[in-house]
């Protein structure tokens, strides 16, 4: 987050100063990708060339200093870089920066249930599937991340979480009854909290505006800082941040909404299909 505002305001200097990637490159001696990347930003930046660019744009004292200042903190490690396989899916650590860093987080999809929302059984019985994990550390480790997110969603200034959540999440039956009545009921018990709003799309409704998607929505507590739509699952990614690329991705989430059972009928609606499984 750090590095998108600064590569935010970099790039908001240097238009209001009339600058081109080309000029600025040859002041700082780089390529026109490096400017580009920073600006969207997707590299670290030197504190130098930081000074560097405020000062080509004309960058009053107080403009620099901030820059200065998000340049420094963009360096900071993100908590789940100390995980070795996570550490190495770029993706992922984007994914993680963005959740860590929103004030709110929006999503849909079909199966699986988002991990925000998983209890531990139910997360243990879905990597052991995954084809991809290879050996008990690694799974540790991802159940480790997986409960260390979860926590954004308790004390003083929780994660504000809205998920609309697909039927065919709640009746396919991850790691047997048990484990799928015991998440259901964890469902259910999380709805009653003020900072988690959920909604249950049933098969009923047909289809919708994001069928085949599965989508989260990043809001920040900086106005300065817009929505990020990821499409995708949070190793698979795309990330969209422009009002252009994104706007239609709002409008459909919101239109799913409406569509959805409210938050009191998803409710009872979960418990009922936690009542159809056999003890």
């Amino acid at each position: 987050m750090h590095r998108r505002r600064l590569g935010s305001e970099l790039r908001r200097l240097r238009e209001t100063a009339g600058r081109t990637h080309r000029e600025v490159a040859a002041h700082l001696d780089c390529s026109q990708g490096k400017i580009s990347q920073i600006e969207l930003g997707r590299v670290p930046v030197r504190t130098s060339d930081v000074r560097l660019m405020a000062e080509f744009y004309g960058a009053t004292d107080d403009e620099l200093t901030s820059l200065v200042d998000l340049a420094q903190d963009s360096k900071q490690r993100g908590w789940w870089q100390q995980f070795p396989s996570t550490a190495q899916r770029p993706g992922l650590q984007t994914y993680l920066g963005l959740e860590t860093s929103a004030k709110a987080v929006s999503c849909y999809g079909a199966d699986p249930l988002p991990e925000l929302l998983q209890t531990a059984e139910y997360s243990q019985a879905l990597l052991n599937t995954d084809a991809h994990i290879h050996g008990p550390d690694e799974l540790t480790e991802r159940l480790t991340v997986i409960a260390t997110r979860q926590q954004r969603l308790l004390g003083e200034h929780p994660l504000e979480l809205w998920a609309v959540l697909d039927e065919s999440a709640l009746r396919r039956a991850v790691g047997g009854p048990g484990v799928m009545r015991q998440q259901l009921e964890h469902l259910v018990l999380l709805g009653y909290r003020r900072n988690v709003t959920i909604q249950v799309l049933p098969f009923q409704v047909g289809g919708h505006p994001l069928m085949g998607d599965r989508i989260a929505v990043f809001s920040f507590p900086d106005d300065a800082d817009p929505q990020v739509v990821h499409l995708g699952d949070s190793a698979n990614s795309r990330f969209l941040d422009k009002a252009a690329d994104t706007a239609d991705y709002l409008k459909a989430f919101e239109q799913v909404c409406g569509l959805a059972l409210n938050p009191k009928d998803s409710s009872a609606f979960i418990s009922a299909i936690a009542d159809e499984i056999p003890t």
